[in-house]
């Protein structure tokens, strides 16, 4: 089978099995991996339709995805299969760090310089694993692809950025997945359901964008990470929309 977006359909469609079986890390790991599925060419027999699934990813999803007996092997394993066509198998699953881009030298330095503690950054703070995009740093797949799609739209955006903002107790710092700037008007796309967004944590959430509305950003929008992944132009679109609309209503 030509791929023909193929792979992209077998990804969201396991990304969503995950999720509506509430197996949330999981969905998380294999949203933050590139997948290409492949027809296996030592297929023989019934299973002449079998395939393999090559995952590319950040280190932390390799270290689970390359053990066969971790639960989130097990499970996007088990997800895959049950999103493949009828007739077909996941015969394995490969798995990958990923590449970045060549770098030059002062970003070579720059890397030198935070391996050796001396950089500090206040973007992304307290990420497990840390996914590198044009010099910027994001806690996911997901989030780069969000970025690729605002980049594309040439609109202004922060991405992963503390702010220092007056809550409830005094002033906090907050973090907004991507705080943009589009025709003068500001707004913050947040990427729900990704590691840093779990279900248990949706009053807290809440009360952020409480503290970002209180402060003049009266847009704050929130996007399934499966729909983010899947289609990250459509939700760039919808979002600048609304971004123009409700901002000139208010």
């Amino acid at each position: 089978m030509d791929d023909d977006g193929f792979s992209d359909q077998i990804l969201a469609s396991a990304a969503k099995y995950l999720i509506e079986g509430g197996e949330f890390d999981a969905a998380n790991v294999l949203l933050s991996c590139a997948v290409e599925v492949t027809l296996w060419e030592g297929a023989v027999g019934r299973w002449d339709s079998s395939y393999l699934a090559k995952l590319t990813g950040p280190r932390a999803a390799c270290e689970s995805l390359r053990d066969e007996e971790h639960p989130i092997h097990k499970s996007i394993r088990s997800a895959l299969a049950a999103v493949m066509p009828h007739g077909a198998r996941v015969y394995g699953l490969e798995v990958k760090a990923e590449q970045i881009e060549p770098l030059s030298q002062t970003e070579l330095e720059e890397l030198r310089q935070i391996a050796r503690g001396h950089v500090v950054h206040n973007q992304a703070l307290g990420a497990e694993r840390v996914v590198l995009w044009n010099r910027m740093r994001f806690r996911s797949k997901t989030e780069t692809k969000i970025a690729e799609a605002l980049d594309s739209a040439g609109v202004m955006f922060l991405p992963n950025c503390l702010a220092r903002i007056t809550g409830e107790r005094g002033r906090v710092n907050r973090e907004a997945d991507f705080l943009v700037c589009h025709q003068g008007r500001w707004g913050i796309l947040e990427v729900d359901g990704d590691d840093f967004h779990p279900p248990e944590r949706a009053s807290e959430e809440h009360d952020r964008d409480r503290m970002f509305r209180k402060h003049g950003v009266q847009v704050v929008e929130r996007f399934k990470a499966s729909r983010c992944y899947s289609d990250p132009d459509g939700v760039v679109k919808e979002f600048l929309a609304l971004l123009v609309r409700l901002v000139a209503v208010g």
